[in-house]
């Protein structure tokens, strides 16, 4: 057995906010990778026990594509994946995949959120409580989500100030003993309100806060802006894959289907999500003993709807920020630029005439809106980051814009490799003596095949 785990990652690999949005004021102290990943395992006891059971852990290493005999490729043979880390590269026989690969950071757009000191709840938590390298002294919370609520305790565990928690609703997400909590701890909700901009030249230094009407602001003095509104399965890996994926408002994704027992639709791939429990563990593992039965264990729904509290927080920020704010940070294309489909500034001209991502099909099942056609016109989500910062705001943007739901939209697709590595890492540039003199041929050879 093997275990694959991305952390502790190199901070190359942080930088580009993959899985979590870091930002841009990672501490300089995750250079140092022995005193990281040292740190790391003492605060993840569990992996020592996978380690001292005799299973294959590997840290740091990234999973970076996977690849099984289909129709496009029939010469793969036993399934494999692609993995890299520190030693090199290695294409990884298999006989059953299981995928967990958690979740990651919802962060939508405001002004000044490319500024150091604006990261996601999940990279929060990561920096906290994995890497100890955590350089904040006062933070803003947005959110009073499961997940906020979780930064808020670490916070407090560390001594660190929180300089209040913002909600645009008028009670607490995560319900009413989080609620009570927070004013047993003297922290601050500001309810009614969500964030007009980040403040600062060089880094947040503060905040202002506005109502929804727009009517009423204020400012508020901190060095860190955690983004705790929602996270996010992380499923490139199974979408990628070909896995059969279908919307779930509770999870606020697109998300594989599975059997009782986790399975996708590809033999012997199977998918834990984050709402997984003991009792699904067990089925799946049951079922690939061979001994599943007539075990049946439906996945727990989540406590709250993501979906829900995600377009509510969208619809906040766009009313009162507008349209002029940079909803895509590596392409610099902001909401208005999106929403019209208006391509890339530096192409120097706009489309001919008009245009509407809808299409019309004999299928009236079919997705109306298909977001790789928008990607293609606006470039959001397809830089560096592969989308990891805007995409999920785009297909929610796209849903208030047409009215349409998540159903009605079909999805951005993803690529291998899964993250942005070197291609140096993966290419094979030892040819041998028959490539070098026979490779005019291949084309014919195929052909006549």
């Amino acid at each position: 057995m093997i275990l694959v785990d991305e952390h502790p990652q190199a901070l190359k690999d942080m930088s580009i906010d993959a899985p979590y949005f870091y930002g841009a004021g990672l501490p300089a102290a995750l250079n140092n990778a022995n005193a990281i990943g040292q740190t790391f395992l003492e605060a993840n006891p569990e992996l020592m026990k996978c380690l001292e059971s005799g299973i294959d852990v590997r840290l740091s290493t990234i999973l970076w594509g996977a690849f099984r005999n289909d129709e496009n490729s029939i010469h793969i043979g036993t399934p494999k994946v692609g993995l890299v880390s520190r030693d090199g590269n290695e294409l990884l026989d298999h006989d059953i995949l299981v995928i967990a690969s958690g979740v990651r950071d919802f962060v939508p757009s405001f002004l000044g959120w490319e500024l150091p000191g604006v990261f996601g709840a999940k990279a929060g938590l990561a920096l906290l409580d994995s890497y100890g390298v955590f350089e904040g002294e006062r933070v803003l919370i947005l959110g009073t989500s499961d997940i906020a609520m979780r930064l808020v305790r670490s916070l407090r565990s560390k001594q660190i100030t929180v300089a209040g928690v913002v909600e645009p609703g008028d009670s607490v997400a995560a319900g009413p003993e989080a609620a009570a909590w927070l004013e047993s701890e003297g922290i601050p909700v500001h309810f009614g309100k969500v964030i007009a901009a980040a403040k600062g030249k060089v880094a947040v230094d503060g905040a202002r806060l506005v109502t929804l009407d727009g009517e009423k602001s204020e400012e508020v003095v901190c060095d860190s802006i955690a983004v705790a509104i929602a996270t996010l399965p992380n499923v490139e890996l199974p979408a990628a894959m070909g896995c059969r994926m279908r919307f779930s408002a509770d999870l606020a994704s697109w998300v594989p289907e599975v059997s009782v027992h986790g399975e996708t639709n590809l033999e012997g791939v199977f998918y834990l999500g984050s709402n997984a429990d003991e009792a699904l563990v067990e089925a799946m593992l049951a079922s690939i003993s061979g001994a599943a039965g007539d075990r049946r264990q439906e996945p727990k729904s989540a406590s709250t709807d993501a979906s829900a509290y995600i377009r509510q927080w969208i619809a906040s920020l766009h009313q009162t920020g507008g349209l002029d704010v940079v909803m895509c940070q590596c392409e610099s294309v902001t909401r208005r630029e999106f929403c019209h489909l208006e391509p890339p500034k530096y192409l120097g001209q706009g489309m001919r005439s008009p245009q509407v991502p809808t299409s019309r099909t004999d299928n009236p099942d079919a997705p109306r809106l298909n977001q790789d056609l928008v990607k293609r016109m606006t470039r959001v989500g397809m830089g560096h980051c592969q989308g990891k910062r805007c995409r999920d705001e785009a297909a929610f943007t796209l849903m208030q814009r047409f009215g349409v739901g998540a159903e009605d939209i079909r999805p951005g697709s993803y690529r291998f490799p899964l993250r942005p590595i070197d291609l140096s890492l993966i290419a094979d540039d030892d040819e041998t003596d028959d490539i070098r003199l026979n490779w005019q041929m291949w084309p014919y050879e195929t052909r006549n095949a």
